[in-house]
């Protein structure tokens, strides 16, 4: 898992030192602690919502809608009326289909001979070729400047917001129970937390337990939980 971590962030040229941890899902809040100390991490998230984060956010999500169109020539000698006329016709599209929509507009960007593509906003042409270069580099870890690059597909997307709801915390209403947990090969007695009783501000100190209804959330040792205004539990590890 600690493999699967580095491969969307350290081979994508990301310090995952520098970032906080997500823990979401049935099985990840019990790993995470774990996980974030190989990886060299210090903060790490916990939703309330950890079993269904990903089927809150689609329900909270905004309404949106993808227009494309192919353009295959380099970058340099591609005509800017034609792609502002291209772009124009993905914009009355997307707004003959959409009510009062908020339009985004980009362009898929590659290096000569490869077989992928980045997504560069194109809000400012003539930084266009900085931009995608900068892109690469941050994604893959090198760029190329001297290579020709090539425009692909100009995209227009097209949202319109949703109303979302209030994310609120109680005040905590209970003391946690002890339970004696084997922790690093040691029977110890430490606090085991219902979720649910657990409210804004309230506090513990790793070891802990946090039991959801969906999820268990292990706070190893030498982490620091805390609760935020909208129900998330912040750990950070203290060295």
């Amino acid at each position: 898992m600690a493999n699967a971590l580095r491969v969307i962030s350290v081979a994508r040229g990301v310090d995952p030192r520098d970032n906080a941890l997500m823990a979401y899902g049935g099985a990840g809040p019990l790993h995470a602690c774990a996980l974030a100390e190989q990886l060299g991490m210090t903060k790490m998230l916990v939703p309330r919502a950890s079993n269904l984060l990903s089927a809150l956010g689609l329900a909270v999500s905004d309404i949106r809608r993808n227009f494309t169109r192919p353009v295959l020539t380099p970058l340099d000698v591609a005509e800017r009326e034609t792609i502002d006329d291209l772009d124009q016709q993905m914009i009355d599209e997307a707004q003959t289909e959409m009510n009062e929509p908020t339009i985004e507009r980009t362009a898929d960007l590659r290096y000569r001979g490869q077989s992928f593509e980045l997504g560069v906003p194109t809000d400012d042409w003539s930084a266009l070729t900085a931009q995608f270069h900068n892109a690469h580099e941050i994604r893959y870890g090198y760029a190329m400047r001297e290579d020709q690059i090539e425009l692909v597909n100009l995209r227009v997307t097209a949202r319109v917001a949703v109303d979302k709801p209030e994310l609120s915390e109680d005040a905590p209403e209970a003391e946690p129970a002890a339970r004696s947990v084997l922790v690093d090969d040691e029977w110890r007695d430490i606090p085991v937390c219902d979720r649910a009783t657990l409210g804004h501000g309230s506090h513990v100190d790793g070891p802990a337990i946090i039991e959801f209804a969906e999820t268990t959330c292990v706070v190893r040792p030498g982490w620091h939980r805390e609760s935020d205004a909208a129900g998330t539990l912040i750990l950070e590890y203290q060295r």
